[in-house]
């Protein structure tokens, strides 16, 4: 090829490879670009910060952390998980939801203290006969008034279709749910979680934490109760009354700037189950909810602090 025809190729070809590294690095640079109000590839949420020797050290049978939103959930922290242990008043949660389910809450309870004393050893029962039904689930949730949880069981024929005693009609109630919600090792003897002579209501911190998630997509507002200080009941004539105070310590502290996200939860103590605690938050910053289980600890209070401060700790909301 004469050296005048060489020049001109080599004059065609530069520039073309030029062009092509120009179009090769434009659409890299391009794809990196991110453009306001398009979606991009979102990182895991909540974000993982710890090591992996992190470890709250608890000193409870069971417990459980989870995150949860309308999309995505996300386990945190787990211990004896899925292991059956007493679940004390944390039962009243399923009572409150059979209840919310079946019941017309503007009902008046229409059972007397004579009524729940031929039935039961109880003797803190302080709702009146005309007392919306409503109202009692406040004194259940609010203070964990035993016998409250008792009287919503005993009217369960007015409401519930089923044969036989109207406490077991509301039990075997209970039981479904747990079933048609998913809850494989969770069982119910009483609507109060008090210990039996031989059994006790049961449950897992995991399936503690699953029914909660079910409560705050289907009846949050039973957590909207849970989760005041306090409460006033009245009488029917709108005189007389009384106020109830919330036995979760953590809604009359100011100690913790996580308090202020608390979304509801629920106590429980019994000989069986030592001390145990539901605690529903807002994540410090985003969407969704934290929830929180310890079991059988002789400080739940103790106990859930230490698991709310490792959750903050090491993951990144």
């Amino acid at each position: 090829m004469e050296p005048k025809n060489k020049r001109l190729l080599l004059l065609l070809i530069v520039p073309l490879v030029f062009w092509g590294v120009f179009l090769f690095f434009s659409e890299k640079s391009d794809s990196d670009v991110v453009i306001e109000g398009e979606e991009t590839e979102r990182l895991p949420y909540p974000e993982h910060i710890g090591g992996p020797d992190d470890h709250p050290n608890l000193d409870v049978a069971a417990a459980f952390s989870l995150y949860y939103n309308d999309e995505e959930e996300k386990v945190l922290y787990e211990e004896n998980a899925d292991e059956v242990f007493p679940i004390a008043s944390i039962s009243k949660l399923m009572t409150a939801l059979v209840v919310f389910e079946n019941y017309n809450l503007e009902k008046q309870l229409g059972v007397t203290e004579e009524e729940v004393f031929s039935r039961t050893e109880f003797r803190d029962f302080r709702a009146w006969r005309e007392t919306e039904i409503e109202e009692v689930v406040h004194s259940m949730l609010v203070e964990s008034n035993n016998s409250a949880a008792f009287a919503l069981a005993l009217i369960s024929d007015r409401f519930l279709d089923g044969e036989g005693d109207s406490i077991e009609v509301f039990i075997e109630a209970m039981n479904d749910k747990a079933k048609e919600i998913g809850l494989k090792k969770t069982h119910f003897i009483n609507s109060s979680g008090l210990d039996g002579r031989e059994e006790y209501n049961r449950s897992t911190a995991k399936e503690i934490g699953l029914f909660s998630r079910y409560i705050l997509k289907n009846k949050k507002e039973i957590f909207e109760i849970s989760k005041m200080p306090s409460y006033r009941l009245y009488s029917p004539d709108g005189l007389a009354h009384y106020e109830v105070l919330n036995t979760n310590i953590f809604l009359h502290s100011n100690d913790f700037p996580w308090e202020e996200k608390i979304i509801g939860g629920k106590t429980g103590w019994t000989r069986a189950a030592f001390g145990c605690l539901l605690l529903v938050l807002e994540p410090p910053e985003g969407e969704g909810y934290i929830v929180n289980v310890v079991l059988g600890a002789e400080d739940r209070f103790k106990e859930m602090e230490k698991l709310v401060e490792y959750v903050y700790s090491v993951y990144n909301f």
